[in-house]
């Protein structure tokens, strides 16, 4: 034992070793690949028995893999959410190790508050690091390792991500089409050029003064107003008064039939309208939905204020201005008092160059058998559902065989990722699993309530959810057509 401890110590001098004679790690206690520091191995027992390794490529892209001892033969990378600045794996609360899967994530290649972006100012390496380099390098790097560790390739790979996990896994569906055999890209930020232009807009409206930030244009009885006349209006369009709207693109709802100030109409026509210019239509609005909800435009949109000194108003301000001042004006002082749209797409191409994943082109990626999911929440107030509808209607018009390889899932009533009145619960890593061995794109999924009343279908884009009549949290009484 002693021995075994010597010569991690000489070998390896950068590696917490905790081995025992039955240690989870022992196959990594000499690990040696290019570019790579261990930082720590670990020998875990929870939530089943793993190898955890930590360490980082090059200079600064730090990542994890975990290595369950009862291996299933694949690889499941997860995606980081936000502006990540942590060594972060969504796959993880998919239950990756649970279900046998060797599994890593980044941290991007910077540490940071995940809502904070100084760490990219005049720093294009963190930029193209956080786009897209760091998540296929760890890759790489991952099934190298696990290949070490248990003496064999993965035989399967897949990538789950959501928001900019999503991004991270739309990213991989066009830049590193081999990479992953099926992808999950749930409410990807896709397009960061009108995701930081639909912020931007909405901040100018809800905190018109950018020196004065603790309270937030729109109160709490403001949504609620708001919300209850949007449900009044459109909750029973489908067939049940549930405050789930199966569509929300069938509401036609005027908020200047509300009682509030023209400051505050303002604000609701940027969320709904999104940002114009000269031209018109720079991009998307939200769908209506989610405009009470703490998780909704309370959290992302209109925001609860600066509730401290370093605190960002509303999520939207946060990214928004922080991508803005760090990533495109390279001005910690830019303010978005007196902005105008015009021009916009020109001034932050380069940064979506690194940054976005909007490409169409799914060719390379469809023949060597890659699916894609995505699904979107209707009531996701971080990222607009509209968006990635257009998405999947680009790739589709494109190619309309690409319907075999890629699949879109609208939730109703969900929140961003998850959360909200409507069903979420799916698990996502069966249906990709399924897909991926039958090549038989999936049509229906079912999703359950989180309170566990029940489930109804979510239906494969274009089609919808109908209800036929009967208990509503039973699938079989909703149609998908």
């Amino acid at each position: 034992m002693m021995r075994r401890l010597l010569v991690c110590i000489l070998v390896l001098a950068s590696i917490s070793c905790l081995a025992t004679e039955n240690d989870a790690c022992a196959n990594l206690q000499e690990l040696s690949l290019p570019d790579l520091t261990v930082d720590k191995l670990e020998s875990l027992s929870n939530p089943v028995p793993h190898c955890k390794l930590t360490g980082r490529l090059g200079r600064e892209i730090g990542f994890s893999v975990w290595l369950p001892v009862d291996w299933n033969g694949k690889f499941l990378m997860g995606g980081g959410g936000g502006f990540v600045g942590s060594i972060q794996n969504q796959a993880l609360g998919l239950g990756a190790l649970q279900k046998g899967y060797a599994t890593a994530g980044t941290d991007t290649g910077h540490q940071a508050n995940g809502i904070d972006g100084s760490w990219a100012l005049h720093n294009l390496e963190r930029i193209v690091n956080y786009g897209h380099v760091a998540i296929h390098r760890v890759a790489e790097t991952a099934k190298h390792i696990t290949d070490s560790n248990y003496g064999a390739w993965p035989k399967r790979s897949y990538f789950a991500g959501c928001s900019n996990g999503g991004r991270q896994a739309m990213a991989f569906s066009q830049r590193y089409p081999t990479d992953f055999n099926a992808i999950i890209a749930g409410a990807p930020a896709f397009d960061f050029g009108g995701i930081a232009a639909a912020f931007v807009n909405v901040s100018q409206h809800m905190y018109p003064d950018i020196d004065e930030l603790t309270t937030p244009l729109m109160s709490p009885e403001d949504r609620t107003l708001l919300a209850n006349a949007v449900l009044a209006q459109c909750d029973a369009i489908d067939g049940l008064e549930d405050g789930i709207m199966n569509d929300p693109r069938d509401c036609d709802f005027d908020p200047g039939s509300l009682s509030l100030s023209p400051e505050k109409l303002a604000a609701i026509r940027a969320v709904y309208d999104g940002p114009q210019n000269a031209n018109g239509f720079v991009f998307h609005g939200w769908p209506y939905g989610g405009e009470d909800e703490n998780g909704g435009w309370g959290w992302w949109l209109a925001g609860p204020g600066q509730e401290t000194e370093d605190a960002p108003p509303s999520a939207a301000f946060g990214f928004g201005v922080d991508l803005m001042r760090y990533m495109v004006q390279h001005d910690p002082n830019w303010s978005y008092e007196g902005f105008s749209f015009d021009g916009y797409r020109e001034r932050v191409a380069v940064v979506e160059s690194a940054l976005s994943a909007k490409n169409p082109d799914l060719d390379e990626f469809r023949e060597a058998g890659g699916k894609l999911l995505l699904y979107h929440g209707w009531s996701d107030a971080a990222l607009s559902a509209l968006a990635t509808i257009d998405y999947v209607d680009t790739v589709y018009a494109r190619d309309p065989t690409s319907r075999d390889d890629v699949r879109l899932f609208l939730m109703p009533g969900v929140l961003h990722c998850a959360g909200g009145p409507g069903p979420w619960m799916v698990d996502y890593l069966d249906v990709i699993e399924r897909w991926d061995s039958s090549d038989d794109a999936p049509d229906e999924l079912i999703a359950a309530f989180m309170d566990e009343s029940g489930a109804r279908p979510l239906c494969a884009y274009p089609s919808k959810a109908y209800y036929v009549g009967g208990d509503d949290r039973t699938p079989s009484n909703f149609e998908c057509r």
